[in-house]
């Protein structure tokens, strides 16, 4: 089994950098992991929306690029109006999906600030939400983390 992170940005702060990497450790001990990171384009503070869904159609498509299309890859949108599981739910749907559809790769991806393209909420096989709250996409990431290597023990 592999699984990925593909999410748009980097993670800049050190405190958010360093939890990442204690639980991409964790998770390889496991399974193959991996984090794509993406360039995000810059947008300014008050953006129409033209410039909004263009800055996303640019992002979408560089997460595009890095999405297989073969059988065997499930790939999770993190969105806000996704479906929302515990923890414990959560691990047994992966469960569950892995087996039942032969699945052998996982791919998980977190859109930038402005969220994520249309089309690649369309692309992905599944919609999950953490909350009905927005949170930082830096934070987003160690809590994504964190729920993987969850979902592995």
């Amino acid at each position: 089994m592999k699984i990925r992170i593909l999410c748009v940005g980097k993670v800049k702060e050190e405190f958010y950098q360093k939890q990442i990497k204690e639980y991409h450790a964790q998770i390889q001990k496991h399974c193959s992991f991996e984090i794509i990171e993406i360039e995000d384009e810059k947008t300014e503070e008050h953006l129409t929306e033209p410039e909004r869904e263009r800055i996303l159609k640019i992002e979408g498509q560089r997460l595009l690029k890095h999405l297989d299309n073969h059988e065997r890859e499930f790939v999770v949108a993190l969105c806000i109006d996704g479906k929302q599981y515990s923890t414990e739910a959560w691990k047994k749907k992966v469960n569950t999906i892995t087996k039942q559809q032969e699945i052998q790769q996982i791919t998980y991806i977190v859109g930038g600030s402005l969220g994520l393209d249309a089309q690649v909420v369309q692309r992905a096989d599944f919609k999950l939400s953490f909350s009905k709250l927005t949170f930082p996409h830096q934070l987003m990431r160690v809590m994504l983390t964190e729920q993987i290597y969850f979902t592995l023990n």
